[in-house]
């Protein structure tokens, strides 16, 4: 009989390195995984949330486009400081008259305010020129009849610039600018 001895091969110890390598490898990419879903979510509530701001101030500036028409259809303004539409508050009652304002609306600087001053509203600053049409001869704006009267066909309009500032949630806070002109002898009747 043939006896010989042979070597014992334990392998037992480099399966439990292996394994418990594999595990610590597994849980690297788990925690980063997980560290980029968070930041991910981040970045889209951060965008939602400047996006909300962006389009809260975008309709800040069209709704001041429809206060110009209804403030020039009053000859003089509308018919007071701090005249509330809904949610509206009119700080400063003939802003179609002013031809100069801030191109950056603010809780202390605005003529009109859309929302509560508890932190979510819109600010807006409107203002502008008169400016006689193209191809106009000879022309007047005829304040005291809140209407423009031309001899010619270029017209007058009026030229305004409307700034909208929002403030939003975390501190966020949107401006928009929009250029808008008013064509005199078109006003409809005084609302306010």
């Amino acid at each position: 009989m043939n006896c010989r001895p042979t070597p014992r091969r334990n392998q037992d110890g480099l399966v439990t390195v292996a394994a418990l390598l594999f595990l610590i490898v597994l849980t690297i990419m788990g925690t980063s995984a997980i560290s980029t879903s968070n930041m991910e979510v981040q970045i889209a509530t951060n965008d939602e949330i400047h996006k909300m701001t962006f389009y809260a101030a975008d309709g800040g500036a069209d709704l001041g486009t429809e206060l110009v028409e209804l403030n020039v259809a009053c000859p003089t303004g509308f018919a007071s400081d701090d005249l509330d539409i809904g949610e509206i508050n009119i700080v400063d009652s003939d802003f179609w008259l002013q031809q100069t304002g801030t191109k950056n609306p603010s809780d202390t600087d605005r003529d009109v305010r859309i929302g509560d001053d508890a932190g979510n509203h819109t600010n807006l600053s409107i203002f502008g020129k008169t400016e006689f049409g193209i191809g106009g001869a000879i022309e007047m704006a005829a304040a005291y009849e809140g209407k423009g009267k031309a001899a010619a066909s270029g017209g007058v309009t009026l030229d305004y610039e409307i700034y909208s500032q929002h403030q939003g949630y975390a501190n966020s806070e949107s401006i928009v600018a929009l250029h808008w002109q008013h064509v005199v002898g078109n006003e409809g009747t005084c609302q306010y």
